[in-house]
C-alpha cells in the first residue's frame, strides 16, 4: 500500500486573508464506484486546513494512517491522497456511504457506491444486468474476461463445458471455456459461478442448437 502523499502548492496568501478551500478531486460529483470484491481504492483532495477523513458506514473505513493530517503551513493548499478499505459486499444490493472531509470549520462529503457484483467484462453488462455468454453450436469455445481483486475460483453445474483454469490470483484474467458439441435440437444453458473474496457472480453460458443443413 502506498504511503500518504502531500504536495504543497504555495498560494501567496496567509490564513489572515480568510481564504478557505476544501474539495475532492477524486471522486468527482458522480461518486466513487467500487466492485463487490474490491478491498482498496484511493481518493484525492485539496484543502487549506488541517483535516480529518471519516466514513459514516461500517463497510468501508479510512485506515488510521490516512485519517488525519495537521497542515503546518499558513499560506498553502495541501494536495493529499488517501486509501479507503472495503469489506466485501455479499448482500446482493448496492451500498451507499459518505466519505467526510472535515477541514477546520469547513467540511465536504463524497459519495461512495459499492456495487453488488464482480467486474466481468465478457460477457458484457446491459445496465447492471450481465448478458449470457453465447457459444455458437459449431464453435467449441469462448472466453470469459474479468478483473478479480482477490484470489478467484470458477465452477459450473454442467458436465458439457470445461474451463482452461478453475482458480487464480487477483488481476485481469481471460479464461477459455470449452464445450462439447451440442447434439441436441435445442439451445442449452449452464450456470457458471465466479467467486472472489466471498462474492459469487452467476454467469449464464448458452450454447446454441445446431443449424440444420440445407435441404435437411
Amino acid at each position: 500500500m502506498l504511503p500518504l502523499m502531500a504536495i504543497i502548492l504555495m498560494m501567496g496568501c496567509s490564513k489572515k486573508s480568510d481564504y478557505h478551500m476544501s474539495r475532492f478531486l477524486r471522486p468527482n460529483d458522480g461518486g466513487l464506484y467500487v466492485y463487490a470484491d474490491q478491498e482498496w481504492d484511493s481518493v484525492s483532495f485539496e484543502t487549506t486546513e488541517s483535516y480529518t477523513l471519516s466514513s459514516n458506514v461500517s463497510w468501508f473505513k479510512v485506515p488510521d494512517e490516512y485519517s488525519s493530517f495537521k497542515n503546518p503551513y499558513t499560506d498553502a493548499v495541501l494536495l493529499s491522497y488517501a486509501w479507503l478499505q472495503f469489506e466485501p459486499n455479499t448482500t446482493g444490493e448496492m451500498r451507499y456511504g459518505l466519505l467526510h472531509l472535515a477541514a477546520g470549520d469547513y467540511s465536504v462529503d463524497a459519495t461512495v457506491i459499492q456495487l453488488p457484483f464482480l467486474n466481468v467484462t465478457n460477457p458484457v453488462r446491459q445496465g447492471y444486468v450481465l448478458t449470457p455468454l453465447v457459444i455458437d453450436a459449431t464453435t467449441s469455445s469462448a472466453s470469459l474476461a474479468f478483473t478479480a481483486y482477490s484470489n478467484w475460483t470458477l465452477s459450473t453445474d454442467s458436465d458439457w463445458l470445461t474451463f482452461e483454469a478453475t482458480s487464480g490470483a487477483a488481476g485481469e484474467r481471460r479464461v477459455m471455456i470449452t464445450t462439447e458439441l451440442n447434439t441436441t435440437d435445442e439451445d442449452r444453458t449452464a450456470k457458471v459461478l465466479l467467486t472472489s473474496r466471498g462474492v459469487t457472480q452467476e454467469i449464464t453460458v448458452t450454447q446454441q442448437k445446431p443449424i440444420p443443413a440445407e435441404g435437411a
